[in-house]
């Protein structure tokens, strides 16, 4: 089991559904599969809660044994979260910009980092102002993902900190 890597937005302009087009958009762009299950839940007043996706590299099947593929999760924005302060963990990045974890992707590993990397450049283009964050170690904005971009591939790029 690998780490979980969080996109990180602003709650309060957070849009499920611009965030789901974004993902397709970026999916049709670099040729990456994206299925959709339709496994929407809700809160009890109607609104998302969340809907995961899988992703997963072109030349590849999708299947548990695959591991260039990966589930991304998209959650609705909880406000019993946000009462608690949640939205203030990481101040440090911009400081009373709101940033909460929104969507997160789960099982990084070294077998699919060159997939999230390629996810992670063509979406912080569509949404520049939001990070990515690996669980426990570093957080990546789109200048980040871009430096990288330009070295040669290091399948433990998300495990290091950003040059």
């Amino acid at each position: 089991m690998g780490s979980i890597a969080h996109i990180l937005k602003n709650w309060e302009k957070h849009d499920p559904e611009k965030v789901i087009r974004d993902i397709s958009l970026v999916c049709f762009k670099t040729n990456v599969m994206f299925i959709y299950r339709n496994n929407k839940t809700f809160f009890n007043d109607g609104k998302l809660e969340s809907v995961s996706f899988t992703l997963a590299d072109d030349q590849t099947m999708i299947s548990s044994e695959n591991n260039k593929q990966f589930e991304l999760t998209l959650q609705g924005v909880n406000l019993d979260d946000i009462a608690v302060g949640l939205d203030k963990d990481m101040d440090y990045l911009v400081p009373n910009e709101k940033l909460c974890s929104l969507v997160y992707i789960e099982d990084v590993n070294e077998d699919n980092t060159e997939l999230i990397l390629k996810f992670a450049l063509e979406y912080l283009r569509l949404n520049p102002s939001e990070y990515f964050w690996f669980e426990g170690d570093w957080v990546y904005s789109l200048a980040d993902i871009e430096k990288n971009t330009l070295l040669p591939f290091d399948k433990d790029w998300c495990f290091k900190q950003p040059k």
